[in-house]
C-alpha cells in the first residue's frame, strides 16, 4: 500500500506524548478564554462580487463556465451594401429559458423580426441575434465590444425582456441591468437607438439615455403591456409611426437625427383628483357606487378622493378616484364640481399623437389628459366634471362610467391590456 504522509510525518509520531501534552495545555487555555463579543466597529468581510441586493449578473459561473447557450447567438453577415456597412445592429433576447409565457412570447416576436433582419442586411449592416442574451452581452452591445462584431459600429440594439418599476431589465440569466450598471464614458459614440421592448423602461427613458451617454434616442412602454400588443409593436402598420419598422426606417436607414432629449415645452397640470377633496363623498355617492355596481377600495394615506372600481362588461373594469373640486371657469366660478379621473398609463416614445388623440364614435363627459407622474414621464389620464349641487346619482354614474370607458378603450389601443 503507497503511502500518502508527507515529509516529516514519521517524526511526529516519534513525540505523540509530547504533543498529547501540548493539546491538553491549549484545552486549558481555551476554557479559561472569555467568549469574543462582537465588534460592530471592525470592518465586515468584503462580500464577493455579485452578491448584491438585487442581482446584476444573474446565476454565477464560479468555474468560468457560461451561463447561456453559445448555439443561440447567430452573427449574420450582410446581403449587399449600403449605409449599414461597417455597422452592426444586435437582437437581443433577455427572457427566461424555462418559463411557458417567455417562450410563446419569444416565439411570435422571433418570427416578426426576420423581415428587419433582412431589409437591414441588405444595406449592409451585420446582424446579431442572441436568444439567450447576459447581463455582460447587453452591455458589450452598448460598448460595441459585442461578440463576434467587435470591429463594427453599433448603429442600435433591439433588447425583449420583462422590466422592472425602476427601469431595470431582466436577462436570460436570471439577473438585470440597470441604468446605474452602465459608464457613460464607455458606451459607443456611433450608437443611435436603444429599443427595449420592455414594461415601464419608457418613464424611465430619460435614465436610460443619460446613463448612455445622452446621444442615442431610448424607446420603451411606459408601463406593463400584452404579449400582443408587444408583438403588435413588431408588426409593420401603415397607420401608425412608432413600430419597430418605422423607427428602423427613420433613423437606422434614412439618417434622420435623433429628436433631442424630451423638452418640457409644457407643464402637465398636477392631478385634479390629487388636489380634489372628498368632503361627505362616501355617503353623498351610494347611490351612484349602486347603480354602477361598483366596489368602494380604501384610499391611500392623504388621498381624499373617493375610489371605486368600475365594471364595464365582458370582464373589464376600470378604477374610478371621485373628487369635489371648486369651478375657477367662467360664469361658474366657485362652484363645486364634482370630479372623477382615470389612470390610462405613462407617456413614452411609443405612445404617437392618434393612439392618443383619436376619437371615439360617441358623444360623452370624458376628456384625455397628460398630467404629473410619479416617474420622468406625464401620465395619461381621463377626467370628467359636472355641478356637483345639479347632479343627480344616474348623472354622476354616467359621467363615471362614460370617463372609466374611455379610459379603457385608450389603455387597451394604446398598451393592449386591461390594468385598471
Amino acid at each position: 500500500m503507497k503511502s500518502w504522509s508527507k515529509p516529516g510525518d514519521d517524526k511526529a509520531k516519534e513525540e505523540p506524548e509530547a504533543d498529547a501534552k501540548a493539546g491538553e495545555a491549549k484545552a486549558e487555555g481555551a476554557k479559561a478564554e472569555k467568549p469574543k463579543i462582537h465588534d460592530p466597529s471592525k470592518t465586515e468581510p468584503e462580500m464577493p462580487d455579485g452578491w448584491e441586493a438585487k442581482k446584476a449578473s444573474g446565476v454565477k459561473g464560479w468555474g468560468g463556465t457560461r451561463t447561456d447557450d453559445p448555439d443561440k447567438r447567430t452573427v449574420l453577415e450582410p446581403l449587399g451594401k449600403g449605409v449599414g456597412d461597417g455597422k452592426s445592429f444586435l437582437f437581443l433576447f433577455g427572457l427566461k429559458i424555462h418559463s411557458p409565457n417567455d417562450r410563446r412570447l419569444f416565439e411570435m416576436a422571433r418570427q416578426h423580426i426576420d423581415d428587419d433582419v433582412e431589409v437591414l442586411r441588405k444595406e449592409g449592416f451585420t446582424i446579431v441575434i442572441d436568444e439567450e442574451a447576459t447581463h455582460k452581452e447587453m452591455v458589450d452591445a452598448f460598448y460595441g465590444k459585442g461578440e463576434g462584431v467587435e470591429t463594427l459600429a453599433p448603429a442600435g440594439v433591439f433588447f425583449l425582456a420583462h422590466g422592472h418599476d425602476d427601469g431595470a431589465v431582466e436577462t436570460s440569466d436570471g439577473g438585470v441591468v440597470k441604468p446605474g450598471d452602465l459608464d457613460p464614458e464607455q458606451v459607443h459614440a456611433d450608437l443611435k437607438l436603444v429599443v427595449f421592448a420592455a414594461c415601464y423602461t419608457g418613464s424611465c427613458s430619460q435614465t436610460w439615455r443619460t446613463a448612455l451617454g445622452g446621444k442615442p434616442l431610448v424607446v420603451g412602454w411606459g408601463r406593463p403591456v400584452t404579449i400582443d400588443r408587444a408583438v403588435e409593436f413588431l408588426t409593420e402598420d401603415e397607420e401608425t409611426e412608432t413600430d419597430l419598422d418605422d423607427l428602423l426606417r427613420r433613423y437606422i436607414l434614412g439618417g434622420a437625427p435623433v429628436p433631442a432629449d424630451v423638452e418640457m415645452r409644457y407643464s402637465p397640470l398636477t392631478s385634479a383628483a390629487s388636489e380634489g377633496r372628498g368632503t361627505d363623498l362616501p355617503k353623498r355617492m351610494e347611490g351612484t357606487v349602486s347603480i354602477l355596481r361598483a366596489k368602494t377600495l380604501p384610499g391611500k394615506e392623504g388621498d381624499d378622493a373617493l375610489v371605486i372600481d368600475v365594471p364595464l362588461g365582458e370582464k373589464r373594469w376600470h378604477r374610478a378616484r371621485i373628487f369635489v373640486v371648486d369651478g375657477n371657469e367662467p360664469f361658474a366660478e366657485g362652484e363645486l364640481l364634482l370630479g372623477v379621473e382615470c389612470d390610462v398609463g405613462e407617456l413614452s416614445s411609443v405612445v404617437d399623437v392618434p393612439m392618443l388623440l383619436a376619437g371615439i364614435p360617441k358623444n360623452r363627459y370624458a376628456r384625455a389628459m397628460l398630467v404629473k407622474g410619479d416617474k420622468e414621464m406625464p401620465n395619461i389620464v381621463t377626467q370628467g366634471f359636472a355641478p356637483l349641487t345639479r347632479v343627480g346619482d344616474m348623472d354622476a354614474a354616467s359621467m363615471i362610467f362614460q370617463t372609466c370607458q374611455y379610459a379603457d378603450l385608450l389603455e387597451k389601443r394604446i398598451f393592449g391590456g386591461d390594468s385598471g
